[in-house]
C-alpha cells in the first residue's frame, strides 16, 4: 500500500503542482527578461536619439561654413549664439579656426569684445565659444577656446582627418564639469580639401539621467549609461560611487565581463549583485552613436515574488506529504540499510589496503546480503595472499607465489611471471653493473696514461733544444782544435791566433756545460714528476716547489701561450707527507683545464694564481681570469663524461679524476667558485699527513 500506492499517488501530485509552479515561473520569467531588453533598446535609441541631434547640429554648423560662412566671423558668432540658445540641452557651442586660417588674424588683434567676451585669442585666432552660465542658463556668455594644441576635440579630429582623410564627427569622452556630466561633438570644416578648423557642440547629460530616474519609478528597472571608454556617464544605482568611474575599477567588473561576451546577442543573463548581494536580471545594447552601453537590471524577487507567493502553500503542503512518506519508508529500510552500510565500510577499507576485515558474523543470514558477504570473504583472502607475494618480492623473495583461483585468474599469473621476471631482471643488472664499473676504471686509466703520454712528449721536445746546441757547439769546437793543429804542425800557429783559440774553447765549453745542465735539469724535473705519476708512494715534499717542478714538465706546452702562472705559499713552508703523483695529476689537470677552456686554447692572455696555505690541512687557492663557467657547467663540472668540448676530443674525465683523487687518495674536499670577477676559483683541502 506504501510503495504501490500512497507514495506514486503523492508523487504525481507533487509532480504537478511544481509542474504548474514552475511553468508558471518560466513564463513570468520569459516575459519580463523581454520586457527588460525591450526597456534597455527603448534607452539606447532615446540617447541615441540625443546624441544624433547634437552630432547633426555640429554637421550643419560645418557645412554653414564650408559654404559660405567661412571667413565672416560676425556672421559665425552670430550662428553659433543661435544653435545655443534654440538648445537647451546643449551647454556650450562653438567654432575652432586654424591660425590665420581665413587670413584675417592680424587685422582682429585688437578687435573690440563684445559685451558677452572676446571671439579672437591675443594673436587673433577666430575661436568664439558661447556657453551658458552655471548659474543662470539663460545667459550666454563668450570666450576663445583654450587648449587647442592638447585637446581631443580639436587635436583629436585633425589628425583623424590628416591621417586617414576622415571627416566625420567626433564624440569625445563625457566629463564632469562643475557639478554636471557633459560630453563634445566635434565636427572638421575642410574646404578644397584642406583642415581649416572645427564647429563644436556641448551637450549635458541631466536631461538622459532624468529620464533614466522616470524608467526606475515607472518600470522598477535601474539602468547604467556607459561611454566607449567603459565609464559610468549615468545611474540610477548609487550615482555618487558609480559615475565617472571605469566599469572594470567597480564591483560589477565581473559582471560587466560577462555582458561584454554577448554584446553581439540580446541574451538577458541572471547573476548576484555586487552591492546588495540580491539576485537580478541583467541585460545590455549599444547606442550606435558614440559606441555607448546601456545596461538594465531588474530584481528576481520583483519579478517571482507573486507567483511565489501563490504556490507557496501548495508546495508546502506537497513537501510535508512527501516528507511522511519518506519517513515511513525509512523506518522499513532502516534495518536492511545497516548492513549494507557495513559491506560499503568493508569494500572501502579493502579498496584502500586495509586487510584486517572480519564479516565472518554477517555471513550467517539466509538473503542476498548474506551471500555478498560470502564472496566478500573470499575476496578478502585472495586479497592477503597476493599481499604477501608482493611483500616477498619486495624484499627480493622470489620464491613465493600466488596461487590461481580459477582458469581465468589472469591477476595469480601476471604477478607470477613479474616476479620471475624481475628476478632475471635483477641477476642481469648485477652483471651489467660489475661490467660498467670495470669499463669507468679502464677509462680513467687511459685518460691518466694519455696525460702521462704528454709529459714524455713535451719534455723530449725541450730536451732536443738544449742537446742541439751542445751538437753543434761540440762540432765547432772540433773544428777548431783541427785547424789549431795543423798551424802548430807547420809551425805558422803566432801568438794572437792562440789566444783567440783559447777564447773560443772557453765560450764553446761554457755553452755546452750550461745547455748539458738545462738539459740534466729539464730529465731530473722528468723523471720525478713521471715516476709520481705512476707509483702511490707517499714521500715528504714542498708543495710549491712541487708545483713548480710539474710547471717545468709543462713549458713544451705552456711557453707558446700568453698565461703567466704563479705560484706562492705561507712562510715558512713546512713539508708534507702526501702523494706527489696525485697532486702532480691535480695541478696538471687544473692548468690544461684553464689553458683549452678558460684562455680557449690558450689564444687569450690570461693569468693563474696558485696559493698554498697551511693550518690544520693544505688549502690550495686556484685561480684563473679566463672566461669562468656558466651555472650549468658549475653544477656538473666534476660529473664523469661531463665536457664542454666534445667536438675538440674532450673524453669529461679531467675534473672527474681531480675530484677522486683530492676525495679519496688526499682525503680531502675541493669545491669550485664562481667569483665576481672574471674567471674561475677552485678550492682545495687535504691534511698535511694522510689518514691511514
Amino acid at each position: 500500500m506504501l510503495l504501490y500506492l500512497a507514495l506514486p499517488v503523492m508523487l504525481i501530485i507533487t509532480g504537478m503542482l511544481s509542474y504548474a509552479y514552475l511553468s508558471s515561473l518560466e513564463q513570468v520569467t520569459t516575459q519580463a527578461k523581454l520586457n527588460l531588453s525591450q526597456t534597455a533598446d527603448t534607452i539606447a535609441a532615446r540617447v541615441n536619439e540625443e546624441t544624433q541631434l547634437a552630432v547633426r547640429t555640429t554637421q550643419v554648423m560645418a557645412l554653414a561654413q564650408q559654404n559660405g560662412l567661412f571667413g565672416s566671423r560676425e556672421a559665425s558668432v552670430e550662428l553659433v549664439r543661435s544653435v545655443l540658445k534654440m538648445n537647451p540641452a546643449f551647454v556650450g557651442a562653438s567654432f575652432g579656426y586654424e591660425p590665420n586660417a581665413d587670413n584675417q588674424d592680424n587685422a582682429y588683434i585688437d578687435a573690440p569684445a563684445l559685451k558677452e567676451g572676446r571671439f579672437v585669442n591675443e594673436n587673433g585666432r577666430f575661436l568664439p565659444y558661447w556657453y551658458r552660465d552655471f548659474n543662470d542658463a539663460e545667459q550666454l556668455l563668450l570666450e576663445p577656446l583654450v587648449d587647442m594644441q592638447t585637446s581631443l576635440y580639436y587635436q583629436g579630429v585633425r589628425q583623424q582627418f590628416l591621417r586617414d582623410g576622415n571627416t566625420s564627427t567626433m564624440i569625445t569622452e563625457p566629463y564632469v564639469y562643475e557639478g554636471r556630466m557633459l560630453v563634445e561633438q566635434s565636427t572638421p570644416i575642410i574646404i578644397n580639401g584642406e583642415f581649416v578648423g572645427i564647429a563644436t557642440v556641448d551637450r549635458a547629460l541631466a536631461d538622459i539621467t532624468t529620464f533614466l530616474k522616470t524608467i526606475k519609478r515607472q518600470s522598477k528597472i535601474d539602468v547604467l549609461l556607459l561611454s566607449q571608454q567603459n565609464k559610468v556617464i549615468a545611474s540610477t544605482l548609487n550615482p555618487s560611487e558609480l559615475i565617472t568611474k571605469a566599469i572594470m575599477d567597480t564591483d560589477y567588473a565581473s559582471l560587466a565581463k560577462k555582458l561584454k561576451s554577448r554584446v553581439h546577442t540580446t541574451e538577458v543573463i541572471a547573476a548576484s549583485d555586487p552591492f546588495d548581494f540580491e539576485t537580478y536580471y541583467f541585460a545590455q545594447t549599444q547606442v550606435n552613436t558614440g559606441d555607448w552601453t546601456v545596461i538594465v537590471r531588474r530584481s528576481e524577487a520583483d519579478i517571482i515574488g507573486p507567483i511565489q507567493a501563490q504556490f507557496r502553500p501548495l508546495l508546502v503542503t506537497a513537501f510535508a506529504s512527501l516528507l511522511l512518506v519518506f519517513l515511513l519508508f525509512w523506518h522499513f529500510i532502516n534495518r536492511t540499510t545497516k548492513r549494507i552500510n557495513i559491506a560499503i565500510d568493508a569494500v572501502e577499507r579493502l579498496a584502500s589496503g586495509d586487510l584486517s576485515i572480519n564479516v565472518h558474523k554477517y555471513m550467517n543470514k539466509k538473503d542476498e546480503l548474506g551471500t555478498m558477504f560470502k564472496s566478500f570473504e573470499r575476496l578478502i583472502k585472495a586479497s592477503k595472499e597476493i599481499d604477501q607475494v608482493c611483500s616477498a618480492i619486495a624484499a627480493g623473495d622470489f620464491s613465493k607465489m600466488v596461487s590461481k583461483r580459477s582458469a581465468h585468474d589472469s591477476l595469480s599469473d601476471s604477478i607470477n611471471l613479474m616476479s620471475a621476471k624481475r628476478h632475471d631482471a635483477e641477476q642481469a643488472l648485477v652483471k651489467q653493473t660489475i661490467a660498467l664499473q670495470r669499463t669507468q676504471q679502464e677509462l680513467v686509466e687511459a685518460e691518466k696514461m694519455s696525460s702521462l703520454g704528454s709529459l714524455v712528449s713535451g719534455v723530449a721536445h725541450e730536451v732536443n733544444t738544449p742537446l742541439g746546441v751542445c751538437v753543434t757547439a761540440t762540432s765547432h769546437l772540433r773544428e777548431m782544435l783541427i785547424d789549431t793543429k795543423n798551424k802548430v804542425a807547420s809551425g805558422t800557429l803566432s801568438k794572437t791566433q792562440f789566444s783567440e783559440f783559447i777564447s773560443e774553447v772557453d765560450l764553446s765549453c761554457d755553452i755546452l756545460l750550461k745547455n748539458m745542465q738545462r738539459a740534466a735539469d729539464l730529465i731530473s724535473s722528468f723523471k720525478r714528476v713521471a715516476v709520481d705519476q705512476t707509483t702511490e708512494e707517499l714521500r715528504n715534499l714542498y708543495v710549491s716547489s712541487y708545483f713548480n717542478e710539474v710547471l717545468k714538465s709543462l713549458y713544451h706546452t705552456l711557453k707558446a701561450t700568453p698565461v703567466d702562472i704563479t705560484i706562492s705559499a705561507t712562510e715558512p713552508e713546512p713539508e708534507v707527507y702526501s702523494d706527489p703523483g696525485a697532486l702532480a695529476q691535480i695541478f696538471t689537470n687544473l692548468v690544461m683545464n684553464s689553458i683549452i677552456h678558460g684562455f680557449e686554447n690558450g689564444s687569450q692572455k690570461g693569468q693563474i694564481s696558485v696559493h698554498i696555505e697551511y693550518s690544520d690541512s693544505v688549502c690550495i687557492h686556484y685561480q684563473d681570469s679566463g672566461q669562468g663557467m656558466t651555472d650549468e657547467v658549475q653544477k656538473k663540472v666534476f660529473d664523469p663524461f661531463y665536457t664542454t668540448n666534445r667536438a675538440g676530443g674532450g673524453s669529461g674525465l679531467g675534473m672527474n679524476i681531480v675530484y677522486n683523487l683530492v676525495v679519496h687518495r688526499l682525503k680531502g674536499q675541493i669545491a669550485v667558485k664562481q667569483k665576481e670577477s672574471t674567471g674561475v676559483y677552485f678550492f682545495i683541502q687535504f691534511p698535511v699527513t694522510p689518514p691511514k
